[in-house]
């Protein structure tokens, strides 16, 4: 009866869990991205979708130096801001966005002006660019980790994106002044619920976020990374909900 009940939970979550149909990435960490390493105060409206970043540096991502995972790399800096637009060609057909970032050592992200989420750096409003993050985070997908991810679900969805252009930007910042280095990767998902495919596929890598209905039964619900199978060894990296 314990293998019967086991097998009931694992498999639950297939015929309970969501409408989506399939996921798509929006935006790549290697897409083309204006950048700038501040010197000075930069204008509060930079986040916007009508910020005019003719004068920025054009380059692809990611940004950073010093860890040799980086596509543009620049001198030692205590912040890189970078934006990038996208298309949306229909957001009533998304159900979720998940922004996926590995970074050393804080960021910020802003869709459309609008904050989406921070890490390591806690003060309220955008950061100075010459604010210091509150301590060390070391990049983890150079050494096989997985990037941090913030999921943002239909609601803010809506009121967020629009139909056409919206712009991603992030803004990260260093633990020192002459830190040795720093790390910007940064990708965009969302979750389709019909057969269009108007944008790329996922990385490999990427492993949608745990989603659950309602159920009068526990649901447990493993993700492995990269959807690979579980062997009995080595260990591999999973997500677990329940």
């Amino acid at each position: 009866m314990r293998n019967y009940i086991l097998n009931l939970l694992i498999f639950l979550p297939s015929v309970l869990i969501g409408q989506i149909d399939h996921w798509e990435t929006v935006v790549y960490e290697d897409d083309t991205w204006r950048y700038l390493i501040p010197s000075a105060s930069v204008n509060a409206t930079w986040t916007n979708v009508s910020f005019n970043d003719a004068s920025w540096n054009v380059g692809s991502g990611g940004f950073g130096y010093g860890d040799g995972d980086d596509n543009t790399t620049f001198g030692s800096t205590i912040a890189c801001y970078q934006r990038t637009t996208f298309t949306i060609v229909d957001k009533n057909v998304i159900d979720q966005i998940v922004l996926n970032i590995d970074y050393d050592d804080a960021f910020v992200a802003y869709i459309n002006g609008f904050e989406i989420g921070r890490s390591n750096i806690t003060s309220a409003g955008q950061p100075a660019f010459d604010q210091l993050s509150d301590g060390q985070h070391e990049a983890q997908m150079y050494q096989g980790g997985a990037p941090d991810q913030i999921v943002l679900d239909n609601a803010t969805i809506q009121s967020l994106l629009n139909n056409g252009s919206n712009v991603l930007c992030v803004q990260t910042h260093n633990a020192t002044a002459g830190s040795s280095d720093m790390t910007s990767r940064v990708w965009l998902h969302a979750a389709i619920t019909n057969n269009s495919n108007d944008y790329g596929s996922t990385p490999p890598w990427f492993n949608p976020p745990l989603t659950f209905s309602d159920s009068n039964l526990p649901i447990i619900v493993i993700n492995t990374a990269g959807g690979q199978s579980v062997p009995d060894d080595p260990k591999i990296d999973a997500t677990m909900g329940i």
